[in-house]
């Protein structure tokens, strides 16, 4: 089993009990861990499954594990497995309509439609139990060359969620800035008066993450000299 997965055999056997291959992966922060040699334990293990929410919740709660869903709505499922919260989400399509703060979910048995909806593709890079690795958009290219990089067009994305800008500076922190382009520092500008429709506790949250980074003063700085702080 691959170490991403150490600790989770209690989680992989409810959602899985027949071993289908592929069908629970890691994804986000702990991915970028393992593949940059970091210490794991300090790394949030995301996990996504083939399957919807509502039987995740089930099958947690009747292998008798700590289990809640307050984000069911976007297929989240929050467990709690040695003394850690893992976040449990079901593979989804987010279509978002004009004028609309929130998208539409849908659920999906497609890795690659639910990469399309995250947002950088360093966070679209997918684990499975055997090693395996799911990486569509070139998240592991782009880790090795410190760029953070939008998934598909940079400008819809930011403006489906400005959060999003913040968001890109806060990886840049961990990451480097390499793939700030002059066309992309102009899309980011030009998107930021939406960051007044994000709630103030979102925003702060991400300023909050952004700080602790290890490139922070330079990051900051960036934002600064782009009008973006």
């Amino acid at each position: 089993m691959h170490p991403l997965f150490d600790g989770l055999e209690p989680l992989l056997t409810a959602l899985n009990p027949h071993g289908q291959a592929g069908r629970v992966r890691v994804v986000g922060g702990a991915v970028r861990a393992w593949l940059r040699h970091e210490n794991l334990a300090y790394a949030e293990r995301d996990v996504a499954v083939d399957m919807p929410p509502e039987d995740v919740l089930s099958a947690c709660l009747s292998a008798r594990l700590m289990a809640e869903a307050p984000g069911l709505r976007w297929g989240t499922v929050v467990v709690q497995l040695g003394g850690k919260k893992i976040e449990v989400t079901s593979l989804r399509a987010d279509v978002y309509s004009p004028g609309s703060r929130y998208p539409t979910v849908r659920w999906v048995h497609n890795w690659a439609e639910d990469a399309q909806r995250r947002d950088f593709t360093c966070n679209a890079i997918y684990v499975s139990e055997d090693g395996t690795l799911f990486d569509p958009f070139g998240g592991v290219q782009d880790l090795q060359h410190s760029l953070v990089r939008f998934v598909g067009d940079a400008a819809t994305r930011v403006r489906e969620d400005p959060l999003r800008i913040l968001r890109f500076f806060r990886f840049c922190g961990h990451y480097g800035l390499g793939g700030l382009t002059p066309e992309l520092a102009s899309i980011l500008r030009a998107a930021a008066p939406g960051l007044s429709t994000v709630s103030e506790a979102r925003r702060a949250r991400e300023m909050a993450l952004l700080r602790a980074t290890p490139q922070a003063p330079s990051v900051l700085a960036e934002m600064e000299r782009l009008g973006l702080a």
